[in-house]
């Protein structure tokens, strides 16, 4: 018999998690009780990132990696149930009350969820993706603490090709890497992670004011976190690749290249 154990959630997550969700363990993981369909929130839906990470959860485990891209994670929300621009205008402070259902808030809650050996065979899965992943996120059940995904990010094999035919591979954080941090200075117009995803082959790779309903607020779980990916010709923009990283791994090197993009703490 397996015990259906669950995370007391901090109070600060109950607008996205509720007040407890369950502890995704290896049984519960490779278990496949139904097909599951994809949710449609409402627009003004609370605790709707634990109403999704079932749901989620499964399409990972399938393969499904791509609804983890902020457009995808968008279309889990019934649009037809959004105000008019007629009602919004009658009360204003509706938009604080929307639906901020984000990418990053979804993946960073996957993971976060997931016991240790659950979070690797995750990261092992989605490492196959170009997308962005929580390096540092909160804790679910703590106010003020952050955890460490090193452990569960350590071992996966990233390949890219130098050339026709040669395929490189590293072991993430196993063999040798350099890390790039991206951290913000001053008050410019454009936020830092708008202008990294410039470079990026995704534009929604990091989080961002231009992620889909961002107009509603930044992510919970964004403050104090840190984002990161690899630099190679899967997650680059083709000038970036062209220009900077082609050259570098065509020296043969399996020494991988990481940004990791800073989310700091008002």
């Amino acid at each position: 018999m397996v015990d259906n154990k669950v995370i007391t959630i901090h109070e600060q997550w109950h607008p996205i998690l509720g007040k407890e969700i369950p502890l995704i363990e290896p049984y519960h993981y490779v278990k496949l009780s139904r097909i599951l369909s994809p949710p449609k929130l409402l627009a003004h839906e609370s605790g709707s990132v634990g109403k999704v990470l079932p749901y989620i959860r499964q399409k990972v485990k399938m393969w499904g990696a791509d609804v983890l891209r902020a457009e995808n994670i968008k279309t889990l929300i019934d649009e037809d149930d959004e105000l008019s621009d007629e009602e919004s205008m009658i009360d204003e402070s509706q938009d604080l009350k929307r639906n901020q259902l984000s990418r990053f808030d979804c993946i960073a809650s996957l993971l976060a969820s997931a016991e240790c050996t659950v979070a690797q065979d995750i990261f092992r899965t989605l490492s196959q993706f170009p997308i962005a992943f929580p390096l540092v996120l909160p804790e679910l059940d703590e106010a003020g603490k952050f955890k460490v995904m090193l452990p569960s990010f350590t071992g996966p094999i990233i390949k890219w090709e130098t050339k026709p035919g040669t395929i490189i591979e590293n072991h993430l954080f196993n063999d040798p890497f350099q890390l790039i941090v991206a951290v913000r200075i001053g008050n410019n117009s454009s936020g830092k992670s708008t202008i990294l995803n410039q470079l990026m082959a995704s534009n929604t790779m990091f989080s961002s004011r231009s992620d889909p309903r961002a107009e509603y607020g930044i992510p919970h779980m964004i403050s104090g976190s840190i984002e990161f990916t690899w630099l190679t010709k899967e997650t680059c923009s083709i000038s970036l690749w062209n220009d900077v990283f082609e050259n570098y791994y065509k020296e043969g090197t399996n020494k991988i290249i990481l940004l990791a993009n800073l989310h700091v703490m008002p």
